[in-house]
Parts: C-alpha cells; structure tokens; sequence
C-alpha cells in the first residue's frame, strides 16, 4: 500500500440497550461521541471520519450532531453493523478503515496511529499486540478494506460479524495476514474498564476528568494511566461491570413489577437488584413495566433504567406491546395483580422465556422458570399440568442492594445495642412507631435507628412522634441503601420483606412483623433458618411481645451470635447474580435453538 487511504467509521446509536441515549449523552462537558471525533481528528494517519449510525428514527439526534459539526454520516440497518460498514466504506472508499465504537470516549490517536503503522508496515489486514504484551486501549480495531470484503463474500449472515464486525477477524484470525505490534510500555496497564455501558462507566469517566482537570476530550490515555497507577481506587467505580463476550447472549429483559404507598417498594427494590445484575454482569438491557406510582419508577429511572407504563385495565395487553416495541428476550414477572394463568400463557407464546418470582398464583404454572425461597408456603404448592422449571434455595434469595463483603463481628459487644427499626419503603400499616416505642419501653439497654422510607405518607410527623417516644432515636430519611445500616446495628424490627433478607445476609439478627398471614409464614421460614424471630402478624400483635422478645434477645448475646452466623451463611447476596446468569443462559440456549430451527 504505497498510498494508503485511511478512514475512521464510527459507529453509534441512541437505542443502547443497557445505556439508552448514551452516544449524546454529556460527559465532562461533551458528548460522548464528541470525544470519540474530537481524539480521532488528532491522528497523523485518519484523512476521514464517517459517523455510522441507523436509519431509526431515534437516530435522527445523531445525524443532527453529525451535521451539526461537519462529520459525514452514512445511515443504514440498525441490526446490521457490518452492512452499515459496508456502506459506510462505499461512501469513502478507504484502504484501511478503523473502526471504532462511539462507546470508547477515552481512545488515544498516538496509539491508534502506531497500530496503523504496524498494519502498513506489513501490508496486513488486521493488528493485534504481539504475544506477551498488554496495553490499555478500547473501542478500536484497524482493519483493511479487504478484510471487510472478505466478511461481506463469507460471512455476511454470521451474528458475531454483523453485530461486532471485527469480532470475527478476532476468531478467524487464520484467514486474514495479521501483523503483531508491540506497544509503548507507556500503556502497559490491566484492570480498567474504558468503554461507556453503564451508568457506573459514566461516572468513571467524569471522575477521571475531574481528577486530571482536563478539558473534555483532552485527558490523554497516559495521563489517565499515570493516574490509575497513583488511585486505584478508582477502578473500583466500574470494576464490577462485566464486558459482554462476542458470543453472549444480548437484548432486553422486561421486568414487571410495582411498587407505592400501599404495595411498599420491596418488590421494585429486588427487581432492581436483578436489573443490575442483568445489565452489569451480563450485557442485557432492562425496561420496567409498571402500573404503579412516580416513586417507584423514579426509583427506577434514577439507576438508569427506563419505564414504560402500562394500564392496569389491560395488563397482558400491555407487557405484550411493551415486549414488542422493546424486542424482549424474556420477561421477569414480581407481581401480585390479577395477571392470570391464562394470560402468562399467551404471553409465553410470544417470549422465548418468562420469570416468575416468589409467585404462589396459577400464572406460575405458565412460566418456564419459577423462583423461590424454601419458605413453608413454597413447600406446600403443587405443580398440576404445569411446565415449569424450579429454583428454590436461599442462595436465589434477592436482597435490595450490593452482596455485602465487609467483615464483621458477629456481636459488637456494645453496653448499648443498636437496633434498626425499618418497615419498609412506605410502612402501610404505620408500624414504625408502635417498634419505637418497644424500644423505648425495653429500656437503656437498646437504642433506635429508624428508618423513614420514601414512600413513606408524612415522613416528618412520624419522625417528630418517634423522637418524642425515643429522645435517643437516630433517623434516617430515605437512606441510598439499608445494608450498611443493618450492618451497623446489633438487632432489627422489621416489616417482613426485603429487609429481613438484608438483615439476614448482613447478620443482624430480627425480629419479624408479617403485615399479612402469608408474610408470617415466610417470616416463619426464617425463624427455622435460624436467622431471627417471627413475631407474627402485626395487626393481631400485642406490643408487650414485642418488647419481651426485644429484651430476650438483647439479653442472649449467644443467641445472636447464633444467628448472625446463620444469616450470612443462608443468604450470601449473589442471588441476583445467580438468577441474571441463569436468565442468560437459557436465553442463550433458547437463541440457539430458534437459529438452528430456522437454519
């Protein structure tokens, strides 16, 4: 190649399925993409950027930017990377082009161009580093125009291929002439995520500029390394988002559940946990389906994820359009509404995979997958004509937040005990205040934390009477999570629910509210798991047992020990984790068989 014309393709869509919006999305004062065009037009070697992207309307945002800013853009299928490749280089006419993803807002032109002249160098057609060597670096990958021409004659139908491109030189590096490179040791680095995915990424990004103080689209790659090798704990704040594999399985999980005032926000809480599990750990996108209240979805939207609203009136109907519009691979189902068996049915007609949770209804029978604690009520359900695979175990048990891993003593020995009062994130049945008082009537022995949800009605007023029943009480409003809370408590009243999970897995011993007869039988489970005590149902409670068991376990500091130990054995928090990795496998499995049927 005596002239070599050279041309970047960016690819980029605003339909990301785990970072919606994200190639517009403002990072540091710029968008994304904008970072992306702004480092390649530093290259000594790129004499043109083209901007790929889809003919989806939702794309017309980026086609404006390109306009915009002067940046040709080429517009094609938007689930066939490679053919907008194929036009893209038609357009421009290169003899390499790189490609890049508009996801890589911290790409380096000096590296990009030594790759480049290792690849003339050689006269090949694609460049890896030479064996042994590392480098940080993202997003990028030179290939020659007759490497694209090669996959467009062989594998124009191969779903690696046309979803990553140069994924499939990667795993068909024996076809093409590969030229190794060996980098400056400048970017000899390991550990760290650089491509935007995920909320978390975002904030690595801009935590990374704010750091260097840097203009956006100026923090260079050497100073970001130089800057990882003083902080490493940096990594920490994308380290556990997971890079998808060129063979994983990919799309968007729709989960339905609600939460509110009346229904509490226990089951949104867990579905979170599953969300990012499902997002971070295994590359899906996650839409929410609800009926319920702005609190709960604004829950929801704040970690990233969006929400479509369905009607109550027409429920099946609406997850149905909703899984349509959004190309779901499966549908997570924490519900408690009238959805029946009859309707999971017909929606198991249209999705290759359907979730049930915690689901005692005859919609359960309709689902592929049923998930369950071994609660006694768990025990007791009989599985007549259905055809439904189990999980049932604590290790799929769902708390609201992160697995905790901090060490802890399993008894604090404090002369006075801390004890987390928390009734969950709306507290129905107004049984804050009737806990505080137990505690306040237990003595000197205990203090309270208590826990103010935030779909709690009068959050203030119940604040002020727990004050006044207990001078001593520490109040939380709406903490960002309740584990590390729970964690620093000796003991809890809870509602049961999602609290009692995280007390559990944290190893602060409880004592269980039911707020209805079937949540005193889950709590009853509990008690036989040994990881606290059932009180009962609260409405046919009378408070003085709730202050002797208060008092019997404060007084008993084996029995604690006991059962924080059981705890943190019974629940170690990765059952969100468990339950995205098995959601994708079947995903995966059932992909593979639609493809070989259709083959």
């Amino acid at each position: 190649m005596k002239l070599t014309r050279i041309a970047a393709i960016v690819q980029a869509r605003m339909g990301s399925s785990r970072l919606p919006g994200k190639s517009l999305m403002e990072l540091a004062g710029m968008p994304l993409v904008g970072h992306v065009i702004h480092r390649l037009k530093a290259s000594r070697r790129i004499a043109a950027i083209v901007l790929a992207t889809s003919t989806n309307p939702a794309d017309d945002a980026l086609a404006d930017w390109a306009a915009a800013n002067g940046i040709r853009c080429v517009r094609g299928s938007e689930d066939d990377v490679l053919g907008r490749f194929a036009l893209a280089a038609e357009a421009c006419d290169p003899d390499i082009i790189v490609r890049v993803n508009a996801d890589a807002p911290l790409i380096d032109a000096a590296f990009i161009d030594a790759m480049l002249d290792a690849m003339i160098a050689e006269d090949a057609d694609f460049v890896m580093l030479a064996p042994g060597t590392r480098a940080l670096h993202d997003g990028v990958d030179p290939m020659s125009r007759r490497a694209l021409n090669l996959m467009l004659d062989e594998a124009r139908d191969d779903p690696v291929a046309r979803e990553h491109v140069t994924g499939w030189l990667k795993l068909n590096a024996h076809r093409i002439k590969v030229a190794y490179m060996t980098p400056d040791p400048a970017y000899d680095f390991e550990g760290a995520r650089l491509s935007v995915d995920t909320p978390a990424d975002a904030a690595f990004v801009e935590a990374v500029y704010d750091r260097l103080n840097a203009q956006a689209g100026e923090a260079s790659l050497t100073d970001l390394i130089g800057l990882l090798r003083r902080d490493r704990s940096l990594l920490a704040i994308n380290g556990h988002v997971r890079q998808k594999s060129l063979n994983a399985a990919s799309g968007t999980v729709l989960v339905r559940c609600d939460g509110g005032a009346e229904l509490g926000l226990g089951h949104v809480k867990r579905c979170l946990a599953l969300a990012r599990a499902l997002r971070d750990d295994q590359g899906f996108g996650v839409v929410f389906a609800m009926i319920g209240d702005d609190r709960a979805a604004g829950l929801v939207e704040a970690e990233g994820f969006r929400v479509g609203r369905i009607d109550g009136a027409d429920e099946r109907g609406g997850i149905a359009d909703l899984a349509r519009r959004t190309g779901a691979a499966a549908l997570v189902l924490d519900v408690r509404t009238g959805l029946s068996r009859a309707d999971v049915a017909a929606l198991r007609g249209e999705l290759p995979l359907i979730v049930a949770l915690d689901d005692s209804s005859e919609r359960r029978l309709a689902a592929h997958l049923a998930v369950y604690p071994p609660a006694p009520q768990t025990r007791a359900l009989s599985w007549p004509g259905g055809d439904t695979d189990l999980c049932i175990g604590w290790k799929w048990a769902l708390t609201g937040g992160e697995p905790w891993r901090k060490p802890r003593k399993l008894d604090s020995g404090r002369a006075t005990l801390r004890v987390l009062v928390a009734m969950g994130g709306s507290d129905p049945q107004g049984l804050t205040l009737r806990a505080v008082k137990a505690v306040a009537a237990a003595g000197r022995r205990v203090t309270p934390v208590v826990v103010i949800g935030p779909a709690m009605p009068f959050p203030e007023a119940v604040a002020d009477s727990c004050q006044a029943a207990a001078p001593d009480a520490e109040i939380l409003f709406s903490p960002e999570a309740v584990l590390p809370i729970a964690a620093d408590c000796d003991l809890a009243i809870v509602a049961f629910g999602v609290t009692a999970y995280e007390c559990a897995h944290v190893g602060t011993p409880a004592l269980y509210l039911g707020l209805t007869p079937d949540h005193a039988m889950s709590a009853q489970g509990f008690e036989d798991a040994g990881f606290g005590v059932n009180l009962g149902v609260a409405a046919t409670l009378n408070d003085r047992k709730i202050v002797d068991a208060l008092l019997g376990l404060a007084a008993d500091p084996e029995k604690r020990r006991a059962m924080a130990a059981a705890g943190r054995l019974g629940i170690d928090g990765l059952g969100a984790e468990r339950l995205a990795a098995e959601i994708a496998g079947r995903v995966a499995a059932a992909t593979a068989d639609r493809l070989s049927r259709a083959g």
